[in-house]
């Protein structure tokens, strides 16, 4: 009898876990307005994890998407697939209808939660900004068309502090948009939209104590965070694995705390702005080489052939390694890289001395270590 019972107890409790996991909120998402063409007529979730959902219904002036999910997330309002046509708008499903207008191209929401008027609120002091340095790129393009090269240095001064005060209230907008919602999920569109612009400490400081700090779509924050973390100095080389152009399999601490200062160069054969600063590190490697430097190339190639050629084209005599991944190389997430060409310079010992070194910072760090 007690066992019956036992079992029977073990499987309602059973039920009832199943039944709270896969429990789903349904929101109703409507677009109205002046929709446009192409029609945003997809709806994707912020942060690439899951596949674009086409709208449940298309009129003429109304399109409805009807999602389901555990949990809510930030969705976009889509006009394509593959990105080629700008975003509409970026809402948060969570069980409460919205509804997103469009006036003049441009996407807003209208109804919806606490927390989605919250980040349409936010949202709208950021266009305002944008809108003003709209402004000063059309005025630095009259300047431009009046003076030619020849602007001159007072009126380039002046333009220029516009440019960076401007700047300075979009980010201290959006910095203060996350803090006024710690207790909802608008920072979920801030802190993975503007991550790589807040800087590793605001971003670590604010996710210790976000009530959403473990949402899934905020893994990509957290991998912010521990890749600048990696790349602050005095940080210890993390180690990954790739091969070399002979398809051997090597580690980056093959070459990495082995006794000399090593460059590591993260670059691509398809980046303009790496290959041109090929020649810069060929000078200073023939400079220090013989004093204990080597650089080592951690290319974000997709193919063998064309890293290959290259090499081959700009005389590259120093390690190279890659997964031929590109963007999606296990490396891009261990160090944060999210433009190339970057590098990070260590010392013998396997420790980070310096990062984002080009140029002549890159003569003048070396410099500075070897004279």
């Amino acid at each position: 009898m007690k066992k019956y019972f036992l079992l029977t107890m073990l499987a309602a409790l059973g039920l009832a876990a199943c039944t709270e996991t896969e429990t789903r909120t349904s929101t109703e998402i409507k677009v109205v307005g002046d929709l446009g063409d192409p029609k945003p007529i997809y709806l994707n979730t912020f942060g690439k994890l899951s596949p674009i959902q086409q709208a449940q219904s298309v009129e003429d002036s109304i399109i409805t998407f009807v999602l389901d999910t555990t949990e809510a997330i930030v969705v976009v309002v889509d006009r394509s697939i593959d990105k080629s046509s700008p975003w509409v708008c970026s809402v948060i499903a969570d069980g409460t209808p919205i509804e997103v207008t469009i006036k003049d191209g441009v996407g807003e929401i209208t109804k919806g939660s606490d927390q989605n008027m919250k980040l349409a609120e936010a949202r709208s002091q950021l266009r305002a900004l944008n809108d003003k340095l709209d402004k000063l790129r059309e005025e630095w393009r009259n300047l431009r068309e009046k003076y030619g090269e020849e602007i001159p240095k007072v009126e380039e001064a002046y333009m220029d502090k516009r440019w960076d005060d401007i700047e300075g209230e979009i980010k201290a907008t959006y910095k203060q948009a996350i803090l006024n919602n710690a207790d909802n999920l608008v920072p979920v569109f801030f802190l993975c939209k503007y991550a790589n612009d807040l800087g590793m400490e605001f971003l670590d400081s604010f996710m210790t104590d976000y009530k959403y700090k473990d949402h899934k779509q905020l893994d990509y924050v957290s991998r912010v965070i521990n890749g600048e973390k990696n790349k602050k100095e005095g940080a210890k080389v993390v180690d990954f694995v790739a091969k070399d152009l002979e398809g051997k399999e090597c580690h980056l601490t093959d070459y990495v705390g082995k006794g000399k200062y090593v460059l590591v160069d993260f670059w691509a054969s398809w980046c303009g702005p790496c290959c041109a600063e090929i020649p810069n590190v060929k000078a200073n490697y023939e400079k220090y080489k013989e004093k204990g430097f080597e650089v080592v190339g951690v290319s974000l190639d997709y193919q063998q052939e064309n890293w290959e050629k290259k090499v081959q084209e700009l005389g590259i005599t120093w390690p190279q390694i890659s997964d031929l991944k590109g963007w999606d190389s296990d490396v891009c997430g261990i160090y944060n890289i999210y433009a190339i060409p970057m590098t990070l310079l260590y010392d013998p010992n396997g420790k980070v001395v310096a990062y984002w070194l080009h140029g002549e910072s890159l003569g003048k760090k070396l410099a500075e270590i070897f004279e």
